[in-house]
């Protein structure tokens, strides 16, 4: 049995590999597929940008209207006012507080992005069909869709099946980009109010939510920054406690020549020393003043208000937008930020974008004063960087997170294909096991089987050997004791004498008899063959001299080997029952019949005698006791028909196998 050890500990090994990775599973050929693509996509993974620091921010972002059916369609649309060329179209779900609760909090399971001419009747243009399976959730990370350059004046989300929490299915979204090169035409806008975007339904509380929040660039990603640390931390004015009178602070930049300016963007700052207060010195109220000469009357630009309402940044970028020129560029507090007590201004970056450019970066900061140490500095707040990390493109940025997405979608896919597989083959596993202790079973049952037919056949050799001895010994001792006997017989002259001899040599015939019947119940080998109904006639021509007898039986019945111990109670049953019948029946004539069945083997003895009421008898009368118990000790039985003066008739029913 040793061979087969070694395929039962290999399976388990197999089966406690099944639950380390790594471990024996990895030598199956799908694992290592497996393994390999994971492997290639956490090398892709480690070179993107980390995900962001998850930013959080009273505005969240649309929020549709509550159905009953998760089916209900849901839209909103972001009108351009005229035709624009547009390279991609961004969507991110809401920052996980507030109302939002849990990231891709309303995130649509199935929509369509379209572009829409001028009217409703105009060319619609499907830019993404996600209607036929449940769209992945994406989290905090965004959904990039190219667009390719297409022009289109409206673009439409349409929800076609909702997100579903409790019994109630709803939409929500917190912002949607539209990027030409390296601009968020979203934020255009946002300075045309509300009427820029419609839905099919809208609900919330303001700030929180509402339609103008798709495009208040209030995002759960924050500001682009890329991975290069950085050494500076901004431009922050000298706080009143430092030992100034409050006046309202500012900063302006110059651009040393009036340039056409189409977006000014502020980066709020985050220093490490103010880890909880986002968006750290920014003006909760101010304006843009715009001058050509330094001695121009400003021209005023009022900051976004998103509506009717205004809410911190954070850390999200600012961005104002229109069509200007201008050399220099002032933000003009009007309700300052308090830290701690004292009034401050504090940026990370300015950037002025004119022709897809930034023309802000070394340009020349001017301020009433200013923080010139521990990483402030007015050029910091055109040096390139944010108060983390160098400040990077939309496009690229976004483009990096939402292949990110992608990629820890493809890793969860393919951990639950890894554990597919696993479970396979530790099913696998199972059923070989089960099969190998199956055959480790069947083998010691032949083993078993075996070893014990070997006994049998031991045992067989031993009564063989004993048979042999009892018919040549003893058999040849009684003959011997019957032979003296008729000598004796013959010499004798006392009638006592020769009466004691007749019982000496009957007693030694009968004795021979017996010794006869029990050796052939020790030859096994020979019933089962035609030899049981021999043996039986050879009894009854013994046993019923003077009865008239008929033995119905073919010597093909028993054709199967009888057990031994049902072979030798059945010739012992039917001595006795011979017995009876001429000791106390007083029959003239006996009819027997053997008979069988697939199962069972019947013996049937009917006589003429006398009779009698087998209710009557004592319990141990005719030796009945001892029959009904041999055949009930075979699972057999034993059934007795007779009444005075009608006969007698006992059946008798064993089965065939043991």
């Amino acid at each position: 049995m040793r061979h087969l050890l070694h395929p039962c500990l290999g399976v388990f090994l197999l089966l406690w590999g099944g639950t380390v990775y790594g471990g024996v599973t990895a030598w199956i050929p799908e694992m290592q597929v497996l393994a390999a693509e994971r492997a290639a996509l956490q090398e892709k993974l480690s070179s993107m940008p980390a995900a962001p620091e998850v930013q959080l921010t009273q505005r969240l972002g649309w929020h549709s209207d509550y159905s009953s059916s998760p089916d209900k369609a849901e839209w909103v649309e972001l009108n351009l006012g005229q035709a624009q060329k547009i390279d991609a179209v961004v969507l991110i779900a809401p920052p996980p507080n507030g109302g939002a609760v849990g990231k891709g909090y309303g995130f649509p399971l199935r929509f369509y992005v379209e572009l829409l001419d001028e009217g409703e009747d105009n060319e619609r243009t499907i830019i993404a069909d996600y209607t036929d399976a449940d769209f992945p959730n994406p989290g905090l990370l965004p959904v990039v869709i190219p667009v390719g350059g297409r022009m289109a004046q409206k673009i439409r989300i349409t929800a076609t099946r909702l997100c579903t929490t409790g019994a109630r299915s709803f939409c929500a979204l917190g912002e949607v980009m539209l990027l030409q090169g390296k601009q968020n035409l979203g934020a255009r806008l946002e300075a045309i109010g509300p009427a820029a975007v419609r839905a099919s339904s809208s609900q919330g509380t303001r700030p929180d939510w509402g339609r103008i929040n798709l495009v208040d660039g209030h995002t759960v990603l924050g500001p682009p920054l890329g991975t290069h640390p950085s050494p500076t931390l901004g431009f922050r004015s000298v706080p009143t406690s430092e030992g100034r009178p409050y006046t309202n602070p500012w900063v302006e930049i110059d651009l040393g020549t009036v340039r056409p300016i189409d977006e000014i963007r502020f980066f709020p700052t985050h220093p490490p020393q103010f880890a909880h207060s986002h968006g750290y010195g920014f003006p909760v109220r101010y304006q843009i003043e715009l001058r050509e000469e330094d001695n121009d009357e400003p021209r005023l630009l009022p900051a976004p208000q998103s509506g009717s309402y205004n809410a911190l940044p954070g850390d999200n970028v600012v961005t104002l937008v229109g069509a200007h020129r201008a050399r220099f560029i002032r933000l003009q507090v009007l309700d300052p930020h308090v830290s701690n007590g004292a009034v401050v201004l504090a940026m990370a970056e300015m950037q002025v974008w004119s022709e897809g450019k930034n023309i802000a970066t070394g340009c020349d900061v001017n301020s009433p004063d200013s923080t010139e140490r521990e990483g402030w500095s007015r050029a910091a707040l055109v040096d390139g960087f944010a108060s983390g990390a160098n400040i990077v493109e939309w496009p690229g940025w976004l483009t990096n997170l939402s292949q990110r997405r992608e990629h820890l979608l493809a890793l969860s896919l393919l951990d639950a294909r890894e554990s597919k597989v696993r479970a396979a083959y530790i099913a696998a596993a199972w059923w070989l096991l089960g099969g190998l202790v199956l055959a480790v079973l069947v083998a010691l049952i032949v083993l078993y089987m075996r070893q014990r037919n070997a006994r049998r056949l031991e045992l067989e050799a031993l009564h063989q050997r004993i048979s042999q001895d009892l018919h040549d010994e003893i058999g040849s001792s009684l003959g011997s004791i019957m032979l003296i006997t008729d000598d004796a017989l013959a010499l004798a002259q006392d009638d006592d004498l020769r009466h004691e001899l007749d019982e000496i040599r009957d007693t030694a015939g009968q004795t021979l008899d017996s010794m006869r019947d029990i050796v052939r119940l020790a030859q096994t080998g020979a019933y089962g063959r035609g030899d049981l109904v021999a043996h039986l006639r050879e009894i009854t021509d013994r046993m019923l001299r003077g009865v008239s007898y008929t033995l119905n039986a073919s010597d093909e019945v028993a054709a199967n080997l009888l057990p031994m111990d049902h072979r030798r109670d059945l010739v012992l049953m039917f001595k006795e029952v011979l017995h009876n019948l001429t000791r106390h029946a007083q029959a003239t004539s006996a009819e027997i019949t053997l008979t069988e069945s697939p199962n069972d083997l019947t013996l049937v003895v009917h006589d003429n005698g006398r009779g009698f009421t087998p209710a009557n008898v004592p319990g141990t009368g005719m030796g009945l006791t001892n029959l009904r118990r041999r055949a009930v000790k075979h699972g057999g039985s034993l059934e007795i028909t007779s009444a005075p003066g009608q006969g007698t008739t006992i059946r008798i029913t064993l089965p065939r196998h043991a």
